[in-house]
């Protein structure tokens, strides 16, 4: 609690007074809600159930009545107002029996007991209705033993059944209403009780709330707060010799810590007394070294502007030598697509040269088809001269045929055979070509893959030229820069010399201000540090740094 903020802790305890009221609305709130559902069951459910029942009860003994007075009745016209009392009575119970089942399909609390009642007021309708008309007509029929005997024997059972089942229906609604109406009264008595108990609990932690923030702020403070006003405004006056009672063992409070605030203050405003001294007195010898750091600063700009020279006749000829690399890489890339094309065309001429050498192998294959059939025919031909033969005079002629048959076959033999000879050696040379026509064209492939290597290295020369002038140009700027820069030193090295004697100035100012302040003379501050003395600086040459 003591490590909180004031803000945190008056936060924590407004909120839980916010959280017991809102504890205690929701616990109202409950029970607005419990006591309207309650009013609900008693005003929209139990009475509206009861009434309907009470009215079907009703009818249903006005309907008896109705029909014994037309069964006793001898005025037609008394009996057709009793009659068409029934037809009312039934419609207003057929009305009150809808509403009540329509309910209770709604309603899921309706109990079992009263389902069951209800489906079974049904059955004795049916059963008693056409008793009593049965009894009507007997009335009507001047039969009045009969209409007595229907009345107090077949139908006084299921009339009495019917009744009694409506007495008890309504008697279950009656007692739910009665139910219902007691659980209310408690449940709200049960809800005053709480919201009271509620009620003092939040008054109760409100208070202790109350009491331990605000002893916590108070330590937290280590006192009344005007007095640490009073504090804060005579030290923000210049008044450091005001004297503050701290508790013993407070070292955390605010009045423990303005009195740390205010020694520590005093010191240093000693020490700044003493530093504004030696402030105006590096102030001079800062002026003094401006004065020297000016003068090596021209010489090193004029060094920078011949290096710059340099640099620019540099990238001149880097840039030069970048031209042409580019050039060798665009003529290295000419010879590389020219490879590639004659390249393309030996592949070319290595797939014609398979095609011929398939083309011919299919030759072969039908020469020696065609010398089959030769054979064949030859063997035909001899056959048919030894028929010819074992036919004498007759196959003479047959056998000539025969023999010049044979001849031609024996003629197309030879000459597939030649055909084959040729054609195998056309084979043999279109195979030597093909042969040849891959080694050129593997060669072709060395020689594309060749020069893709020396347009490769070209274009690496002609990338790293590039580069070169890149850098070059880069470092070309950065001397430029420095150049610039080094200008631009000689110009603060003169604002320099005059914010030195600026800090001159603003030191006497300094000195001015903290007179304001008053101090514990007897407390002697701590001495403020000697400035430096002035050190021989490294001088600047075109040459780079000298001693």
């Amino acid at each position: 609690m003591e490590k909180m903020k004031v803000s945190t802790r008056l936060a924590l305890g407004f909120g839980l007074v916010l959280f017991l009221l809102l504890l205690i609305s929701a616990g109202a709130y409950h029970a607005e809600r419990t006591l309207a559902a309650s009013l609900y069951e008693i005003t929209s459910l139990n009475n509206v159930e009861a009434r309907l029942a009470n009215r079907m009860k009703s009818t249903v003994r006005d309907r008896a009545i109705a029909v014994r007075n037309v069964a006793l009745s001898t005025d037609p016209a008394e009996r057709d107002r009793q009659s068409a009392r029934i037809d009312k009575q039934e419609q207003a119970y057929a009305d009150a029996y809808a509403k009540l089942a329509s309910v209770f399909a709604r309603e899921p609390s309706i109990s079992d007991r009263e389902r069951d009642l209800l489906a079974k007021l049904k059955d004795d309708e049916a059963a008693t209705k056409p008793l009593w008309a049965k009894a009507v007509a007997l009335g009507r029929a001047n039969d009045n033993a009969g209409m007595i005997r229907v009345l107090t024997g077949e139908a006084r059972r299921p009339s009495n059944t019917w009744i009694a089942r409506l007495d008890e229906l309504a008697d279950i609604e009656d007692a739910q209403n009665d139910q219902a109406a007691q659980a209310a009264q408690a449940s709200s008595e049960r809800m005053q009780a709480a919201t009271w108990t509620f009620v003092a609990l939040a008054l109760a932690v409100g208070s202790l709330a109350a009491f331990f923030i605000t002893r916590g702020i108070l330590r937290q403070l280590g006192g009344e707060p005007a007095a640490a006003q009073e504090v804060a405004r005579r030290i923000a006056a210049g008044d450091l010799t005001v004297s503050l009672q701290i508790e013993e063992g407070d070292t955390h409070s605010l009045m423990a810590s303005l009195e740390s605030m205010r020694g520590r203050l005093g010191e240093m405003v000693a020490d700044i007394k003493a530093s504004a001294e030696s402030i105006a007195v590096a102030a001079g010898e800062i002026a003094q070294g401006n004065v020297d750091l000016s003068q090596r600063t021209e010489e090193q700009a004029a060094s920078l502007e011949e290096t710059a020279a340099s640099m620019e006749q540099l990238t001149s000829a880097v840039r030069q030598n970048t031209d042409n690399a580019r050039k060798g890489s665009s003529l290295a890339a000419n010879a590389s697509a020219t490879a590639t094309a004659g390249g393309d065309v030996v592949n070319r001429v290595v797939s014609t040269m398979e095609d011929i050498s398939s083309s011919s192998l299919r030759v072969a294959e039908i020469i020696a088809v065609i010398e089959g059939i030769a054979f064949q025919t030859n063997i035909l031909a001899l056959n048919a001269a030894v028929e010819a033969a074992r036919a004498g005079e007759q196959g003479r002629g047959f056998a000539v045929v025969a023999g010049e048959v044979r001849t031609l076959a024996q003629r197309s033999a030879t000459a597939a055979k030649e055909i084959k000879d040729l054609i195998s050696a056309s084979v043999e040379h279109v195979g030597t070509g093909s042969r040849l026509v891959r080694e050129a064209g593997s060669t072709m492939t060395d020689v594309v893959r060749s020069v893709q290597q020396v347009t490769d290295i070209i274009e690496e020369v002609a990338s790293a030229s590039t580069e070169q002038g890149r850098g070059i140009e880069q470092v070309n700027v950065a001397v430029s820069q420095m150049d610039e820069v080094t200008q631009q030193n000689a110009a603060l090295v003169e604002q320099a010399s005059a914010s030195a004697q600026a800090l001159a100035d603003q030191a006497g100012v300094l000195r001015q201000a903290v007179a304001v302040f008053r101090i514990e003379a007897a407390k002697p501050s701590r001495q403020a540090p000697a400035a430096p003395a002035p050190s021989a600086m490294p001088r600047l040459s075109r040459g780079g740094l000298a001693a």
